[in-house]
């Protein structure tokens, strides 16, 4: 196992060297004498003076899922952050032409929530935040092995190594559909379907927003577990009741048209039926 190592803060994004379903832990914090905020991997906490007394904020040093990590439990008292990496797109590792899995820093961001320069917010930190690699579970070297020992492996043998495989990459692939950025996505994919098969009137102003909806939350701009991810997703819910409630109007009222119709067949062929018998 690696040796854990501080995290470079002059880079924009840090390259890990870690397989898909590996861990990462994440420990250290930076104290800022600028507004003596303390600042860990995915946590800021505010001092009992600062404006709105002692807190405790999401949002720390790194953006761990654009960089290709699900965070699994973080600690802001001890300042210990434990990630896996997910083998998914990794967005800000890809603009900052850093392979993935990478850390990106989220320097220039808390700098101008604060209205400083970026370099004046790195001065004012002290501190480190160390990282170490942690061997990846069983299932993510399986494929590698079997390549290299299938000479000598019987069918069964191969055989129950692929089911093992399967099953570790079913694991893998529920945990990811079990996040809550994947559950939001699945709902704002859900209410996307509903508003295509809406009519024009509420399609038109609906699909372009759910658009870029989707659009910001593939590219993990918006974080399902803030106030702003939470509002996101209560919106989505209203907005798929509303739809529903749109379709099985639109529905009841084509079935009173269609009832209607037969309706007016019934007494035509009614009338039809009496001027034949009065003809006769």
């Amino acid at each position: 196992m690696p040796e854990p190592f501080p995290v470079p803060l002059d880079r924009k994004a840090v390259h890990v060297d870690v397989q898909p379903g590996g861990e990462i832990i994440l420990r250290g914090s930076l104290y800022s004498s600028h507004d003596g905020a303390r600042i860990d991997a995915t946590t800021t906490s505010w001092p009992a003076n600062a404006p709105g007394g002692a807190s405790v904020d999401s949002g720390g040093l790194f953006d761990l899922e654009a960089g290709g990590f699900h965070v699994t439990s973080q600690n802001p008292s001890t300042h210990e952050v434990h990630a896996i990496a997910t083998g998914d797109d990794a967005p800000l590792c890809a603009l900052h032409d850093v392979a993935a899995p990478c850390l990106p820093l989220r320097l220039g961001v808390q700098a101008q929530s604060r209205l400083l320069e970026t370099r004046d917010w790195h001065a004012s930190l002290r501190g480190t935040i160390a990282i170490e690699v942690v061997d990846a579970p069983l299932y993510a070297p399986a494929a590698h092995w079997t390549s290299q020992a299938a000479p000598v492996l019987k069918t069964a043998g191969v055989g129950l190594l692929l089911a093992l495989v399967a099953a570790g990459v079913a694991a893998l692939l529920y945990r990811r559909s079990s996040t809550p950025a994947a559950r939001l996505a699945a709902l704002a994919r859900r209410v996307r379907a509903k508003a295509q098969r809406a009519a024009p009137v509420l399609a038109a102003p609906l699909n372009p927003a759910l658009d870029s909806a989707l659009q910001a939350l593939r590219a993990q701009r918006v974080d399902p577990l803030s106030p702003h991810g939470q509002k996101m997703a209560n919106v989505l819910l209203r907005l798929e009741s509303t739809l529903d409630e749109a379709e099985l109007s639109t529905r009841r009222a084509t079935e009173q048209q269609l009832a209607d119709e037969l309706a007016r067949d019934v007494e035509i062929a009614l009338e039809a039926a009496a001027e034949a018998v009065h003809a006769r």
